[in-house]
């Protein structure tokens, strides 16, 4: 299991907003930096990464119940988007992690969190 909070810390994250959801349990995880595949997207409560910093990311997210967005490759988000973050309740991460490098360092710990015979560590 990974929390925000975990999230934060392996993608070296800046948390902007949310802080208090920090401990929320993260279910799965889309990386993408095109909204039309994140909307076909079918889990619940996933994190999202992009490199896309302006509004309709986050309606995204809330259309699709993500649980937090992760804005990569060192990008500020844009002011409207931070307010809109606090106001939805949607935790929002910077980090300098480019999508592949983000994407690798999350499944690294999934697969050491998470042995292959089914037992947790």
């Amino acid at each position: 299991m990974m929390t925000i909070s975990d999230l934060a810390a392996i993608l070296n994250g800046q948390i902007v907003c949310c802080e208090e959801k920090l401990g929320h349990t993260i279910a799965d995880f889309a990386a993408s930096d095109l909204l039309s595949d994140i909307l076909t997207f079918k889990k619940d409560n996933y994190a999202l990464l992009t490199g896309l910093t302006n509004l309709q990311v986050l309606r995204t997210a809330e259309i699709t119940n993500a649980c937090c967005v992760v804005i990569l490759r060192n990008k500020q988000p844009q002011p409207a988007l931070v307010s809109l973050a606090k106001r939805s309740g949607i935790p929002l991460v910077l980090s300098g992690c480019g999508m592949f490098d983000a994407c690798s360092r999350i499944e690294h710990y999934r697969n050491r969190a998470e042995p292959r015979d089914g037992r947790t560590a």
